[in-house]
Parts: structure tokens; sequence; C-alpha cells
């Protein structure tokens, strides 16, 4: 590594640390939330299993709404917009490759990102681990379901709701009318692929969430599927949305050119002074 480059780390760094520490914060509650739900919902032994019944939809809904309020915590606290809530290293390299953020704050990111779920990986396999073996709730690992189609199918579904995210996030950040609601596009989507996604892949799309658990437990027999998916899903969609849907330039207003009209410059991460 260069001196210059260096250089360039510790300056970000000084310059831009609050925004990774509320990036490694933000990864952290969303850690919190999950591995809690996963044993309150899921373990056979849990009052709030043994209230809601035996069935899944049910326990995932109500896991939906709970990683979605958290979601909406870290998304809208003061630290979260100023760093962007991004909390996703496959989100993070999408946003360096349309350059709307360095490459000494995308290192930094990820470290950030993925030292705050290895961490609560950790903290939480050893506060949880009497309960974390029961199969219903298995580490709380991201990890394919053989009687779905095991990891086949665990791969598609991981690659096909990452696309997703980042194709959605794309859009309404581009959109002048959408753009505030680009986060809450992305927690509906979270929601959504945790009712109905999670019985085929367990529901990642972050490579630092899976990381954290896979870590905690150190099995990361299946960790490659949470990894190659979400980034190269997320990478590929930015590509082509940066060649086919994003035009080289802002339209003029009323102009009904092209299959989408960009009216909206996002912002660059990390961001002192937030919408």
């Amino acid at each position: 590594m260069s001196d210059s480059f260096t250089t360039n780390l510790r300056r970000a760094f000084v310059q831009h640390w609050p925004n990774y520490m509320a990036e490694a914060m933000g990864v952290s509650l969303f850690m919190i939330g999950s591995c809690c739900t996963a044993v309150l919902l899921h373990h056979p032994d849990s009052p709030v299993r043994q209230f809601l019944g035996e069935s899944k939809l049910v326990r995932r809904t109500v896991q939906a709404v709970i990683m979605g309020l958290v979601l909406l915590i870290i998304n809208y606290n003061p630290a979260g917009k100023k760093s962007g809530s991004l909390i996703n290293p496959a989100i993070t390299l999408s946003y360096r490759y349309l350059g709307k953020i360095s490459t000494v704050d995308t290192i930094w990111y990820i470290l950030f990102q993925c030292t705050g779920a290895i961490s609560w990986g950790f903290i939480f396999y050893q506060l949880l681990e009497k309960w974390y073996s029961h199969p219903d709730v298995n580490y709380n690992l991201s990890a394919p379901r053989p009687e779905m189609g095991g990891w086949p199918v665990a791969f598609l579904a991981e690659f096909s709701i990452s696309s997703l995210l980042i194709f959605v996030s794309l859009l309404s950040l581009h959109s002048k009318k959408f753009h505030k609601l680009s986060s809450s596009f992305g927690v509906g989507l979270i929601m959504l692929y945790i009712i109905f996604e999670a019985p085929f892949s367990g529901m990642s799309t972050n490579p630092a969430r899976s990381l954290g658990t896979a870590a905690g437990a150190l099995n990361f027999h299946y960790y490659w599927i949470y990894m190659v998916a979400p980034f190269s899903a997320m990478l590929l969609t930015t590509f082509v949305f940066q060649r086919i849907w994003k035009p080289n330039h802002p339209v003029r207003s009323g102009s009904k050119k092209g299959w989408f009209r960009t009216d909206k410059i996002p912002p660059n991460f990390p961001i002192v002074s937030p919408d």
C-alpha cells in the first residue's frame, strides 16, 4: 500500500469516522434485532412463539414488522442519515461503482460494517448458545433449506432479491418524486422478503449480516452463497441501470424520452448535511 494511499485512509478516518461508526451502529442494531427475533419467535421454548402458535408465516410476519421498525430507526436517526445508512457491503460497492462514494470511504465503510456484524455475531453466540443450536434457530445462520431445493435455489433467491433491492433503490434515488421514500421502499422490500422469501434462502442480501452469524458460530460452509450472490447481483444490476435506465444527463422537465427520466442526482456518501 503506497504512502499516499495510507495517508488518504488516515485523512478520511479523521474526517469521517462518525459516519463509519454510524455504519457499524446500524449493522449492530440490525444484528441485535435479527438474533433476538430468531430465538424469541422461532425457538419452541420461547413464550413468544408459544403465544403466536405454530404458523411459520405468522411468526415471519411478526419478525418482518419488528425488523422493519429496526430498519426505520437505522435509516432515519441523525447519524444514519449522515452516513447514508448503507449498512451493506454489496450496496456500498454498488455506490462506489456509481462514483457516489470514494475508494477510501468504501474501504472504511465495509470494514466497519463487517466489524459491527462480527462483533455482535460473537456476542450473541455466547449469550444465546443454549437456544441457538435448536434446528428452528440454527444459530441464526444464513443457510439453504434442503427441503426447498438446497443451495441452487438459495443462490437464485438471494441473487433475485438483491437485484430487486438495489434496482428499486437506484430508481427511487434518481427520482425527484420518490427519492425521499427510497429508504422506506427498501424497508418495505426487506419486510416482504422476510415473510415470503426467507423459506428459500433464509433471507440475507447482506454479506456483513451473514458474515456476523457465520463467524459467531464458526460455520462458513454456505457463506459463499451470501457473499457471491448479493455482490454479483447488485453490481450487475447497477451496471445495467447505469447504461440502460439512467441517461447520461438529466432530461429536461417535461421530456418523455427514454425509459426512465432522471431528474434527481443522488447524494454522495458520506454526507454531512442530508436533505
